[in-house]
């Protein structure tokens, strides 16, 4: 599900785009204004409404997600800025598709973390593993992306609802959210002004989004990793992941 998302998208459609047809990709359209689902090379879902709510968008894309396995053996569902990435010692992803049997499977998570002092920022034209060199895992987005059946997801993505975990050491949730310091602010700032359903603020859902303030975005940025009791500690990327995404 896409809402101006004219920096992650074009990321995210040159990485999938690898692995699946134009006619086989789909991009959830939350009436983004900015122009970023309007070109080709997928198919456009449009999708209204005037607040954001994570319990609508989850029955939203489920609805979706069920139909497709109407038609499909397999589904991967996330976000603009998650990329699904095997190990690249086993394949790249659609020889993992290939391959791929079970109902679903938990990803592990792994957030590519921007070090402004060391790095550039990003150029969305290359490829990220070119431009950066830190991530973090982040159990967070330990994520069921990938299903055969349907499944039925708790709120947000992050788990189902009834705490099923299949995990795959193997394949890998690439979280892109960090992947830019100034970018990620920007993001920040906007998502703040955008209306938010009231079911989500009084539950604290998404709360991230609204760290604005520079001491406290920074403090986010490189220490907190949306699970209380959990922080960030950054690690270098292996080198044999150059050109994986």
């Amino acid at each position: 599900m896409s809402h101006n998302e004219a920096f992650f998208l074009p990321i995210w459609l040159r990485y999938y785009a690898r692995f699946f047809a134009p006619e086989d990709i789909y991009v959830i359209d939350h009436d983004s204004t900015d122009g970023s689902t309007d070109g080709d090379g997928f198919v456009r879902i449009p999708a209204h409404r005037d607040e954001f709510d994570n319990v609508w968008q989850r029955d939203f894309v489920a609805a979706r997600h069920a139909e497709l396995l109407e038609r499909y053996d397999t589904v991967l569902y996330c976000d603009t800025d998650e990329l699904i990435v095997p190990h690249p010692s086993l394949g790249d992803l659609g020889q993992y598709i290939d391959r791929f049997r079970e109902p679903f499977v938990n990803c592990l998570g792994f957030e590519v973390i921007h070090m402004p002092d060391r790095e550039p920022a990003l150029d969305p034209s290359k490829a990220i593993t070119e431009q950066r060199h830190y991530w973090c895992w982040n159990a967070f987005y330990n994520k069921v992306s990938l299903t055969t059946e349907p499944v039925e997801w708790a709120p947000g993505f992050h788990r189902l609802a009834d705490f099923s975990f299949a995990p795959d050491p193997d394949l890998y949730l690439v979280h892109l959210h960090r992947v830019d310091y100034e970018r990620c602010h920007q993001r920040h700032l906007t998502r703040s002004r955008t209306g938010w359903s009231k079911h989500d603020l009084e539950r604290g859902w998404g709360t991230h989004n609204h760290i604005v303030e520079e001491a406290d975005f920074q403090h986010w940025f490189f220490n907190e990793t949306g699970m209380p009791g959990f922080r960030i500690y950054i690690e270098e990327i292996p080198e044999i992941w150059k050109g994986a995404f």
